[in-house]
């Protein structure tokens, strides 16, 4: 008979569950009322001035046999409320008529208020007096700020996100559990973390592994033109000149500037202009800067009126393993501005474990960094290694309710942070080629979602996986879904199912199809998230034959966790996948069903697309890509062919082909390959059997060295080694956004006119066959540190009275000779005259050096006749004195020099013939110059003070 448990029979019902005390589950279950039962007075669910039936909270264990959140029972039960969901069996209930519990519930315990707090803030400890900073979420509004209002503590309200009912509060921690935690409109508490991490700085990124070079090639026109993606984290280098021409400040832009930020947004949407590597995923997009003092999302209001349709987030804080503020807040962003797509890396504590949730403990599993990773409608990504393998610093999943996190990684060689930011560019790409076949319309972020997953590339285990979700992100791939709009989209309500067909052809290696929704936000601290549930089946007419997504076991065990995914319904994800090898040709049905759609309508996404029999197709090198000369490089490939196969290259057009391996693993996808140091075109082929497949021709090429020559105010001289097999180059200037063509020429230098408007230059060989090898790093001609001709001169002393000259020329060109000179009272005389000029850098001495300041300067005669002149430099020489003054007699001069081989606290003073002081002043570098133009010709007496007592003294004449 089942039994209510009230106040008075709670202590003898605890020693009724607990007598065994090897049972896990009973040990679960008494965790459970340790923290949310109520050994005294029920908590009432009412506010003080409410007048309506008393409603009291309650921990329950229900009836597994009973359908206790079903519709149905709800709709017979009006005055139950589910508040929160401890386990499949257990929940925190609010109710005014406990009785009508009995046919449900096997027990009934009065609970505190401790459900609702975060899984942190239930074990965060501190004294009474200590102050917090909180996250809250609540019912409503209005009402909770009218009830802190009436507190006698005053509660700062530090943010609001209204669209989620969250607030930001500092208040003490007795003021919260004594007046805030009871209030009936608080659902949730969490402590505040303000001190978001950037997950990794990224020292190299390659877009090859996740085919963004096969996309650029093969689809060139899209590259994120008319998007705006956010790079949320501090400010990226705004003047940086890959981004020149696209930036788009807004106020949210952070005012510290952050290396991190700068690469994330050079990934994302860099323009090459700096160099090769500098070309992002979606180079032609429009690139923003929107701090993160705050992990709630931004307001709606700024994605839609910035025009904001990425938002990248790679930054994390602690390992959070649980439903929190920040997740629903996402996952409501994402519902209110559906073509909105935040992609958040997945963190770098790979090695790591949870402390909170199922999974606590669990070494190397659940460790995403933040709660806000735990949100349904975004994208969650891991990283992985040039071959595909995923790291172990990779946070991985799953979720705090079994769901699959990440649900992609991509390139990311020293963290998930490159790796979120190729997938955020490669989310700019797929919403262009959408956009541009929709008049203007942006996909639905679910359906981009559905394609990403759809067309990744399987990593790590076999199929979807707790480490790398649902494979390594093919830019390739999902373009050529979305240009062959290979995707349907539609809606259901519970019980609804809609289908499509798919014809499949013969000779198919592999159909894939993928379900996504946008589900809505569940309640913070919710036990699984999914609210909306879809099914997705695939079905064979001719046979009968049904196929069930894959899914994965959630069981918190390691053995579980990392087992091969199944075929069944799936109830926790918001999307599903189903894949087929070797499916006969013919027609098929695809079933979407509306399993649970409480929430309803509920509107989705599905991406298709299938693999032929002995397909091949080259990744890298592309036709528009470099091999650099002398190096090892990379090769990539997509196939379905058996392995091996005889790989080779060519330089000449494919007269002469040359072993690369004569038995290469085609199922690995890629093969280093170790250059020929030379400047050609190259083709690369693989023999499988009868099959001969060819890339497409690329170059090979070092990149030059671009230096300055001279920068002089009429002209400017660039020059750079020669490289071998090239005589014509082509130099590039930046434009309004991009480098372009400025000059072609036919040596290893160039001199322009400064009235060019650019200050940036590469150059880039021309092949033999006429492409353009691959680019210089740019420089800009001002910030080299040449002048007009000079690199450096300078005057240093050698011994007591030596100096030794030393000069570093930009160029030799056009140099007819040199000339070191020294300054004397009758002007400038040579020390050294140096014809012809064979050498760059020169040192010259000066062994007898005046008493006083040596002034030397070189100067350059060029071959049409014109001098150029250095600066001056100078060197003070004591003569072995301890002050100097000069010049004596000053003829015509009107300052007086002073050296000094210690000027700190000396004092000089100047008196005429009759005593009287004309000047006092003090004496605080050297040399150091006293104006005395405004005295009368005559004799004068100085004394220089020390301490106020006199250190030496004489006399100087003014002519």
């Amino acid at each position: 008979m089942r039994r209510i448990v009230h106040t008075i029979a709670v202590s003898f019902f605890l020693v009724m569950i607990f007598s065994d005390s090897h049972s896990q589950e009973l040990k679960k279950e008494r965790a459970l009322i340790n923290l949310y039962g109520h050994p005294g007075k029920p908590t009432t669910q009412s506010s003080p001035q409410d007048t309506s039936p008393r409603i009291v909270t309650y921990l329950i264990k229900t009836d597994p046999a009973i359908p206790f959140k079903s519709p149905s029972f709800l709709s017979a039960h009006p005055s139950l409320r589910i508040l929160r969901q401890l386990s499949p069996q257990h929940f925190i209930i609010a109710t005014s008529d406990s009785g009508s519990l009995s046919p449900v519930a096997t027990w009934i315990i009065p609970a505190n208020d401790d459900w609702k707090l975060s899984p942190s803030l239930l074990v965060a400890t501190g004294k009474t007096d200590t102050w917090y900073s909180l996250i809250v979420a609540v019912t409503d509004l209005p009402a909770f700020k009218a009830h802190l209002s009436e507190l006698k503590e005053p509660v700062r309200i530090l943010e609001e996100y209204p669209a989620a009912n969250l607030l930001k509060l500092y208040c003490r921690r007795s003021n919260f559990s004594a007046h805030i935690l009871p209030l009936t409109e608080l659902i949730f508490a969490d402590l505040s973390q303000t001190t978001p991490k950037e997950e990794q700085v990224i020292n190299d990124f390659d877009l090859s592994a996740n085919s963004v070079t096969l996309a650029h090639r093969e689809f060139p026109a899209i590259a994120g033109r008319g998007l705006t993606v956010s790079v949320r984290e501090d400010r990226f280098d705004t003047a940086d000149i890959d981004f020149k021409g696209r930036v788009l400040n807004t106020p949210l832009t952070a005012s510290l500037l952050s290396s991190h930020a700068t690469i994330m947004a050079t990934i994302i949407g860099g323009g090459g202009n700096s160099y090769y590597s500098g070309q992002g995923v979606a180079y032609q997009s429009t690139v923003s800067s929107f701090n993160f003092t705050s992990l709630l999302p931004d307001p709606d209001s700024v994605y839609r009126q910035v025009g904001i349709s990425v938002q990248n987030h790679s930054y994390g804080t602690n390992i959070e393993n649980y439903y929190g503020a920040e997740a629903v807040a996402h996952d409501l962003s994402a519902n209110n501005n559906p073509s909105l797509l935040h992609v958040f890396s997945s963190g770098n504590s790979g090695d790591q474990s949870a402390t909170q949730g199922q999974y606590n403990g669990i070494s190397g599993m659940a460790d995403l960094t933040g709660n806000f990773k735990m949100a349904k409608n975004i994208l969650t990504v891991g990283s992985i290694d040039s071959f595909g393998t995923v790291l172990t610093l990779s946070s991985k999943g799953p979720a705090f309710d079994g769901r699959v996190k990440p649900e992609l990684v991509a390139f990311g060689q020293d963290g998930s942070s490159g790796a979120a930011a190729i997938v955020s560019g490669i989310s700019l790409l797929l919403q262009q080629s959408y956009k541009e076949q929709h008049n203007g319309q942006l996909p639905p972020s679910d359906l981009v979602k559905a394609v990403l997953l759809n067309s990744a590339d399987d990593a790590g285990p076999p199929g979807i996986d707790y480490s790398a979700g649902y494979g390594s992100a093919n830019a390739w791939r999902a373009l050529t879904t979305m240009q062959e709009k290979k995707y349907f989209t539609g809606s259901l309500q519970t019980g609804g199912i809609q289908s499509y067909t798919l014809s499949i052809p013969p000779h198919t290696k592999m159909v894939k199809i993928t379900l996504a929704w946008n589900d809505p936000a569940a309640q913070p601290n919710a036990y699984t998230a999914l609210v909306n549930d879809l099914d997705l089946e695939l079905y064979h007419p001719a046979s009968g034959a049904t196929w069930l997504p894959w899914t994965l076991n959630p069981y918190p065990s390691v053995d579980s966790l990392q087992a091969l995914p199944l075929r069944k319904r799936d109830s926790l994800n918001n999307t599903e996948q189903v894949s087929l090898d070797d499916p006969p040709a013919g027609n098929y049905t695809l079933l979407v069903k509306g399993y649970a759609v409480p929430a309803g309508p509920q509107s989705y996404s599905l991406a298709y697309q299938w693999d032929s029999l002995n397909a091949f197709k080259w990744a890298y090198p592309a036709k528009t890509d470099n091999i650099i000369a002398g190096a090892s490089n990379l090769l990539r490939w997509t196939t379905t062919l058996p392995s091996p196969a005889i790989l080779e290259y060519s330089l000449d057009s494919g007269s002469n082909w040359h072993l690369i391996d004569p038995h290469a693993d085609l199922s690995k996808r890629n093969h280093y390959w170790q250059a020929p140091d030379t400047a050609a075109a190259g083709i690369l082929r693989v023999t499988a059997g009868s099959q001969v497949f060819y890339s497409d021709t690329f170059t090979i090429s070092r990149p030059a060295s671009l230096s300055v020559g001279f920068n002089c105010q009429d002209s400017v001289f660039l020059y750079w080694p020669p490289l071998k097999g090239v005589d014509t180059y082509q130099v590039y200037s930046l434009g309004d956004q991009w480098l372009e063509p400025f000059m072609v020429v036919k040596d290893s230098f160039l001199v322009f006119s400064r009235s060019h408007p650019s200050l940036y230059y590469a150059v880039a060989p021309i092949l033999p066959f006429g492409a353009t090898g691959i680019k210089s790093y740019t420089i800009n001609y001002t910030t080299q540190g040449v002048d007009c001709y000079w690199k450096s001169f300078t005057a240093d002393r050698q011994g007591d009275r030596a100096a030794l000259l030393n000069l570093e020329l930009g160029t030799l060109y056009q140099v007819k000779n040199l000339s070191f000179e020294k300054q004397s009272a009758t002007g400038y005389a040579s020390l050294a005259l140096i014809e012809p000029v064979k050498e760059l850098q020169y040192a010259v001495p000066d062994e007898s050096l005046s008493q006083g300041s040596n002034t030397y300067r070189v100067k350059i005669t060029l071959q049409d006749g014109r001098t150029i002149y250095s600066e001056d430099e100078t060197i003070d020489y004591l003569a072995g004195k301890d002050y100097l003054l000069y010049p004596n007699p000053l003829g015509g001069q009107s300052l007086l020099n002073i050296l000094s081989a210690d000027p700190a606290g000396k004092v000089l003073q100047l008196f005429n013939t009759l005593g009287q002081k004309v000047y006092e002043g003090k004496l605080t570098r050297s040399p150091q110059q006293i104006p005395v133009g405004r005295l009368a010709k005559g004799l004068y007496f100085f004394r220089i003070l020390k301490d106020g007592k006199r250190a030496t003294s004489g006399k100087i004449v003014i002519n």
